[in-house]
């Protein structure tokens, strides 16, 4: 059993329902875990139908399960600041990164507005808070699923790229400064240096991160689709970027199956023939486990609903 499980898929496939479903589970089996929403349309509260705010929560009196709806917004503001005074300082000395490094710096997410960056930054806090076991993650449609799993390395090498920089500027810097004879107050040095040790700081977290998200006896990523040619197409392709992540995929849940249509009704016979033809499809495409969820009635909206699905998973 592993430590970390990651839901990704498309939108509007159920992955807040398996992700709800899963820490359920785990929390009533096996030890207190924490469900995180990472998706910007939060909606584990509506799941559980239980307030869940951007701090971890306890949903449920009779199972040690936690729920939070991420909000990086204050963590963005906190190695912003660090990432901007570096630029800042080299801006003054007259040096500038090449397009390249800038290049990489944006894609790292520390640019303003990229919540990415911090939500994996949140992950290593929850990774380290000995109050949860397990972590089940609810994370955004596959295109920023996709850019938050490849994060990690970009932001660890941005990082690499800024110190490596900024510490051969600060050391030319010291060379002018002691040859003129002039020199900074060590309030300034002691600053600087706390920025240096905080960039480093944010790498070496970066990396925890990325090294977490491969190891297969850590984390499962599972996908989520619905039984239908285009979700099945799709999800071959988001594995495809999964192996070249080299982030390790469990299992495939299809999800809102049509298990025992009405006899007399013709289109739920036809939607039903349809559906079994592409999870066989999806059976025969992907080299995983398949796992089948139903089609329950209505949405999926409180702890009875998330139960049926918890026996599925």
């Amino acid at each position: 059993m592993t430590e970390y499980v990651l839901y990704g898929g498309k939108g509007g496939v159920g992955k807040t329902t398996c992700a709800a479903a899963t820490a359920l589970k785990r929390a009533r089996e096996d030890g207190p875990t924490l469900v995180v929403s990472t998706d910007p349309a939060h909606s584990l509260s509506d799941v559980f139908d239980a307030p869940v705010g951007p701090e971890p929560t306890r949903v449920r009196d009779e199972a040690e399960l936690w729920a939070v709806e991420v909000d990086p917004g204050e963590r963005i503001g906190q190695y912003r600041g660090q990432v901007t005074a570096a630029l800042d300082e080299l801006e003054d000395l007259g040096i500038s990164l090449d397009d390249d490094d800038v290049d990489d710096v944006i894609e790292a997410g520390v640019a303003p507005g990229t919540d990415e960056a911090a939500a994996m930054d949140l992950f290593l806090d929850y990774m380290d808070d000995p109050r949860f076991e397990y972590i089940v993650f609810d994370t955004a449609p596959t295109g920023h699923t996709l850019r938050l799993l490849q994060l990690p390395d970009v932001m660890s090498s941005a990082m690499g790229k800024l110190i490596s920089v900024r510490s051969q500027v600060s050391s030319l810097a010291d060379s002018v400064r002691s040859f003129v004879g002039g020199g900074g107050d060590e309030g300034d040095a002691d600053a600087d240096a706390e920025v240096d040790v905080d960039l480093e700081t944010l790498r070496d977290r970066m990396e925890r991160v990325a090294d977490a998200l491969r190891d297969p006896d850590r984390t499962e990523f599972r996908v989520v689709l619905i039984p239908e040619t285009m979700a099945v197409l799709e999800t071959g392709r988001l594995l495809v970027e999964l192996e070249t992540y080299g982030v390790p995929v469990g299992r495939a849940v299809v999800n809102k199956v049509i298990e025992d249509p009405e006899p007399a009704c013709d289109l739920c016979q036809s939607r039903h023939e349809s559906q079994q033809e592409q999870i066989a499809a999806a059976r025969e495409r992907f080299d995983l486990p398949v796992t089948l969820v139903p089609q329950l009635h209505g949405e999926v909206h409180g702890l009875d609903a998330v139960e049926t699905v918890a026996d599925r998973l």
